[in-house]
């Protein structure tokens, strides 16, 4: 299982391969903000990463739409969307900086 490092909780969490960034985040009790229920309508559950993008696999259709109307860079994706790849990762979580 690939081992995700999120900097603001200096937490490494392990996601299985193919779940969602946001699933396996709050699988492990890490409730960075959605608000549009994971369907990639809101950019609520923005992540950076940091380390290991070439493992994930290119935005789907609705992750490509919003990241397209917001303006993001390849790093940038929606946890709701994003599944985990086989590779290690490091992240870093917007939101949880903000509930500090």
């Amino acid at each position: 299982m690939p081992s995700v490092r999120i900097i603001e909780v200096d937490l490494v969490i392990e996601i299985p391969e193919g779940k969602t960034l946001l699933q396996g985040a709050l699988d492990h009790g890490l409730p960075f903000g959605f608000v549009c229920g994971g369907n990639a309508a809101c950019g609520t559950c923005l992540v950076r990463v940091i380390e290991g993008l070439d493992s994930l696999p290119p935005r789907n259709p609705m992750e490509d739409f919003l990241a397209k109307a917001m303006l993001l860079e390849a790093e940038f994706r929606l946890g709701c969307q994003t599944p985990v790849g086989s590779a290690p990762l490091v992240l870093s979580i917007p939101s949880l900086s903000r509930q500090k």
